[in-house]
C-alpha cells in the first residue's frame, strides 16, 4: 500500500471516529420543537455526512493501487510535519472541551480562541484578548441569541450571568 493510501486511510478513520462521536452527542439533543426541522436535524445530518464522506475516502484509499507522485514528494503527508504544533492544536482542543464542560460555552470559546491564536503565532496580548473576547461574544450572539440554542451551565462554575449580558434570556 502506498504512503498516500496509508495517510488517506488514517484520515478517513479519524473523520469517521469524529463523526461517530459527534453523531452520538447530536442524537442526545432533545428533538421536540414546533418547527418542521427540529434542533437535532442539522447536527445529526452533519455527523452522518462526515461518516459517509470518511468512509468514501477510506474506500478510495483502499482501492487505490497506482503509485502516487505524493509518495516521492518529501513534503507530502506527515513526514516533515511540525509534530509539536499538531499536538499543541490537539491539546488546545482538549482544553476547549474541558473548559466547555467546566465553564460553559462562551468562556470556553474565549479560551479556545486565545489558544488557537497563540498556537498560530499571535503573541500580542492586546490582539489575543480583544479577538478572543470578540469571538466569544460573536459566537454567543449567533448560536445562543440568533439560533436560540441552549446555553449550557458550566459543571464547575456557572458563568451564564456573563453570557446573558450578550444574549439575555
Amino acid at each position: 500500500m502506498t504512503y498516500r493510501a496509508r495517510i488517506d486511510l488514517g484520515v478517513a478513520a479519524v473523520v469517521v471516529a469524529i463523526g461517530a462521536v459527534f453523531g452520538i452527542e447530536a442524537w442526545r439533543i432533545d428533538p421536540r420543537s414546533y418547527e418542521a426541522v427540529g434542533p437535532r436535524f442539522v447536527p445529526v445530518f452533519l455527523a452522518g455526512t462526515m461518516i459517509v464522506l470518511g468512509m468514501a475516502l477510506g474506500l478510495a484509499a483502499f482501492l487505490s493501487r497506482n503509485d502516487s507522485l505524493a509518495d516521492n514528494d518529501p513534503a507530502f503527508g506527515f513526514r516533515n510535519s511540525d509534530l509539536r504544533r499538531v499536538l499543541t492544536v490537539i491539546g488546545a482542543g482538549a482544553v476547549y472541551t474541558f473548559a466547555f464542560w467546566a465553564l460553559g460555552y462562551m468562556a470556553a470559546t474565549v479560551i479556545g480562541a486565545a489558544l488557537a491564536l497563540w498556537v498560530f503565532g499571535v503573541r500580542s496580548p492586546f490582539v489575543l484578548i480583544l479577538v478572543s473576547i470578540g469571538a466569544g461574544v460573536v459566537y454567543q450572539a449567533v448560536f445562543m441569541g440568533m439560533m436560540g440554542l441552549l446555553d449550557p451551565q458550566g459543571a464547575l462554575i456557572d458563568l451564564r450571568a456573563l453570557s446573558n449580558l450578550v444574549t439575555p434570556g
